[in-house]
């Protein structure tokens, strides 16, 4: 975590807003039952059910936020991209429902299966670290060396995590 918070680089920041932190909390909240409910492998659902079962809670989550004017929405039936290729609305819809959500949940879920809550957990804070990297290469956006730290020690503690897992499930036998 300490090294989450490096990669953040918190150091700029005059100030927390509190509403925002409310939100970091239910979002880690949320992860963690997703990380939980997914790693279940006795009597668990098929990888595609959980997914659809999420989506399905996290449409009707944003569809009521909507409803009540908590979250301006509105939408619009043009064109869109996909791949740099002009293409109907729906195509570009039917494109990030299946490759952005559905793919990337489904196997999602399968990994964290495989390895395990806690291990696939403490590989997803490795999403950070990919943002600060695509923003350096994307937006020559260079992290400074706390940045660089934070990689390093959540690196770490990945492998640290690994190794416990591995030595865990010898001792197991």
């Amino acid at each position: 975590l300490a090294g989450l918070v490096a990669v953040l680089d918190l150091s700029g920041t005059s100030s927390l807003d509190p509403v925002g932190i409310l939100w970091g909390l239910g979002a880690a909240v949320g992860l963690t039952v997703y990380f939980f409910v997914s790693a279940r492998v006795d009597g668990a659902l098929p990888p595609i059910i959980l997914s659809a079962g999420g989506m399905l809670v996290g449409a009707v989550s944003l569809g009521l936020v909507g409803l009540f004017g908590i979250l301006p929405m509105h939408a619009e039936f043009g064109s869109g991209s996909l791949a740099g290729v002009k293409v109907p609305w729906w195509v570009a819809l039917l494109g990030l429902i299946l490759i952005a959500t559905v793919f990337s949940y489904t196997t999602g879920v399968m990994a964290a299966r495989a390895l395990g809550s806690k291990v696939a957990s403490f590989i997803s804070l490795t999403e950070v670290l990919f943002a600060v990297l695509w923003a350096w290469l994307l937006l020559s956006e260079l992290p400074g060396p706390v940045q660089l730290f934070g990689g390093l020690l959540i690196v770490l503690g990945v492998v640290l995590v690994r190794i416990d897992e591995l030595r865990s499930a010898r001792i197991r036998r």
